[in-house]
Order: C-alpha cells, then sequence, then structure tokens
C-alpha cells in the first residue's frame, strides 16, 4: 500500500551509508568471494562488532569463541555469513528511537527471524532469504517512530490495551507499518520478493503475485505473539495447520517435528537481541 501519505515521508527514510550500501552489494551477489566480503566488513568497526557477536551467540556460536571476521568466515560458512552482515548493516542503519526499547525490538525480531527460517526448510522458500525478510519485517515500527514519535507511542498505548494496530495506523497516518518497512527495503534495493514478503506480511493471501515469504513471516509472527497459549504438540500442530489453511493457503509444509523444534529455538532471537542493543 504505497499511499500519496507514505510516499510524500519517503525523504525521511534513512539512508544507507554508502560503504553498507557497497556491503550489502557484495553480499547480495553469489559471484562475490569469501575473501572479499571479509575485507569489506572489516573495514566497518561496528558492522565487524556485529557480526563476531552474531556468530559467538548462543545460535550460531560453538564451544569455542572466534575473534576474527576470517575466523567467523570459516566457522559460518558463506550463506550464514551473508544473512548476519545484512542483519548487522540494517542495525546500524537504524536510529535509535525514543520510547522504544531496542534490546526487546531486535530480540523480538530475531525471534521471528529463526522461526522463520525453520519454517522456510520445511515449505520449500530460502531459509536465509527468509531470515533476511524477517528481520526487516518490522522496521517499519522503527521508522514510524522516527518520523511520528507522538503518533507511534500513541498507536503502541491502544494496541497494549487491544486496539487493531493495522486500524490505528491506517487511521491515523495513511500507511501502515509494512508498507513503510517494504518502501524502505526497496529503497534499499533489496530483492521485489523481499519487499513483497514483508509488505503482505499481515495478509499474504492478498499479494499478487502469491508470496510465499509473506506466508512465512505471517505464521512466524503469530507463533511467536500466541506461544503462551495453551497448547500441547498435538495441538499446537493443529492450530499451525489452521492458520496456515486460514491465511497462507499457497504454502505446503512439513509439520512433523516442527513444535519441538521451535521449542529448541525459543528464546536464541531474545538473547541475540541482548547482545545486540
Amino acid at each position: 500500500m504505497e499511499s500519496a501519505a507514505l510516499l510524500k515521508r519517503v525523504d525521511e527514510l534513512p539512508r544507507l551509508p554508502k560503504a553498507v550500501s557497497e556491503l550489502l552489494d557484495a553480499v547480495n551477489n553469489e559471484n562475490t568471494t569469501v575473501k572479499s566480503i571479509s575485507a569489506k566488513v572489516a573495514q566497518d568497526p561496528l558492522i565487524s562488532a556485529r557480526v563476531l557477536r552474531l556468530a559467538n551467540s548462543a545460535h550460531f556460536g560453538r564451544s569455542r569463541e572466534v575473534g576474527s571476521i576470517d575466523e567467523a568466515v570459516i566457522r559460518l560458512g558463506m550463506q550464514t555469513l551473508r544473512t548476519l552482515v545484512i542483519a548487522s548493516a540494517v542495525i546500524g542503519a537504524i536510529p535509535d528511537v525514543e520510547g522504544i526499547d531496542l534490546a526487546e525490538f531486535w530480540g523480538e525480531t530475531f525471534e521471528v527471524a529463526l522461526y522463520a527460517q525453520e519454517v522456510a526448510k520445511r515449505c520449500g522458500v530460502a531459509p536465509d532469504e527468509a531470515f533476511t525478510c524477517a528481520i526487516l519485517h518490522n522496521i517499519g515500527d522503527l521508522l514510524i517512530a522516527f518520523v511520528e514519535p507522538s503518533i507511534s507511542a500513541q498507536i503502541r498505548a491502544a494496541v497494549a490495551e487491544g486496539a487493531d494496530k493495522q486500524k490505528l495506523e491506517t487511521s491515523l497516518l495513511g500507511f501502515d507499518s509494512p508498507s513503510v518497512g517494504a518502501l524502505l527495503a526497496k529503497t534499499w534495493k533489496f530483492t521485489p520478493a523481499l519487499v513483497q514478503g514483508i509488505e503482505y506480511q499481515r495478509e499474504p493471501l492478498n499479494a499478487k503475485p502469491a508470496s510465499k515469504l509473506a506466508a512465512v513471516i505471517y505464521l512466524s509472527h503469530e507463533v511467536f505473539a500466541h506461544w503462551n497459549d495453551q497448547r500441547d504438540d498435538e495441538s499446537f500442530t493443529a492450530w499451525l495447520a489452521a492458520i496456515t489453511n486460514n491465511k497462507a493457503g499457497m504454502i505446503k509444509m512439513d509439520m512433523a517435528g516442527l513444535g519441538e523444534k521451535l521449542l529448541e529455538l525459543r528464546g536464541k532471537g531474545l538473547e541475540i537481541g541482548k547482545q545486540l542493543a
């Protein structure tokens, strides 16, 4: 929904520093060598530090801590390194926002991203693409808080009391947070598929053409949002199958052992958020 109200604010979106933009171009280029990416990452101290913290996190880490980008490359492999570089660059490009706990925000974001990575493996979607899309999926919330802090605070308070976030955003701003997040991703030259995954994350069946990425983000966010609902493994599978049919009917997913795997991942993204804040 690239509404007129949103397009008027496009100049207020954060711009990627040239060095970060070049780094993202490099990691998104399948012909770029590991050595080249390692050298580019090492040139940016902040991204280097974030990549190392991620490489040593509970999810990606091993028994021995790595202390250099070269070691991180060897440990992680090219695909995972690409994912972590993108995540680190995105985190660094967004300014601090009043009223939002960034440790909590990024923790929840990474939690959804880890779920999305697992769900993607089971329905024919590239796991690293799902992870990247999930890292960006809630970025619109930060952007709204950045350009409209008072309205953002009003929305957060109302949603905490049970109000519908989508309706509030649209009525107060003229656009919603997935739309502004998608516009940022488009401005930063992410792929059209990833942009669409962000834009249609709340209603994946509305995407034309159908977006499996949007469906993966929707399902992963639902799992996070409703984790504490009282369900055993069998009813969890039935619940997830039901919302898949209702809201993400374009994907077919292998549900076997999914509940157990997500339980293994539970909390790892939240811990990553604390390390990065």
